[in-house]
């Protein structure tokens, strides 16, 4: 992963951060608006059989106070996957290739943050989140592409106080994509992908403010 996208979004939420301080009539009023969040999970991808264990590491910042949403903005680091082409093995004879295996590596994201008052008298609050990750998709054959894209997500659910400054969070997660299309060229004995599986999963988070 190239360190220029870390380093930038990283300068993306700490401008922000410093445009809401400067500029925003309602700023935060939290005395601890940054946290972290360690989240784990398990998830699926499109036309895969195999669920995944998933693991996400993020870093927040609560901007603002309007009406009675909180909003913010979290930088985050996922894990990645192995998954295996499904190429029919009478495909793989004629290529003369042994089964291709893939590797999605660490998705990184940047999502705008909105957590609700508590619902209905209770302790917990909904929680949604939405924005944009990066996802680099790897083939250990020489003959198929590599792949990186930009694709949208969303996480939704509730989250729940269990200290002044620690919450515990279940929240579904998309990671919007589309079918590999796998193109295979017998002539050539190459094989291209279009896009990236989306991802569906669920995270159960633990969020300590600093």
């Amino acid at each position: 992963m190239n360190m220029k996208w870390l380093s930038g979004l990283i300068g993306i939420l700490l401008s922000i951060h410093a445009f809401a301080d400067g500029v925003l009539s309602e700023p935060s009023s939290l005395d601890q608006p940054w946290s972290i969040t360690a989240s784990f999970g398990n998830s699926k991808y499109q036309n895969s059989i195999n669920e995944s264990a998933v693991g996400r590491l993020a870093l927040g910042n609560d901007l603002l106070l309007t009406g009675d949403y909180l909003l913010g903005l979290e930088l985050g680091l996922q894990n990645g996957h192995r998954l295996k082409f499904d190429v029919p093995a009478e495909t793989l004879a004629v290529l003369e290739w042994l089964p291709v295996h893939t590797t999605l590596g660490p998705m990184l994201d940047l999502l705008i943050t909105a957590k609700s008052d508590p619902l209905v008298g209770s302790n917990f609050f909904a929680q949604l989140k939405g924005g944009v990750a990066y996802r680099y998709w790897e083939a250990n054959h020489p003959s198929v592409n590599d792949l990186s894209q930009l694709a949208g997500e969303i996480q939704a659910g509730f989250g729940y106080p269990i200290t002044a400054l620690a919450t515990l969070s279940l929240l579904y997660q998309g990671v919007f994509g589309n079918d590999p299309d796998i193109s295979i060229n017998t002539v050539t004995k190459t094989a291209s992908v279009s896009n990236i599986p989306s991802l569906h999963a669920v995270l159960l988070g633990f969020t300590v403010n600093l």
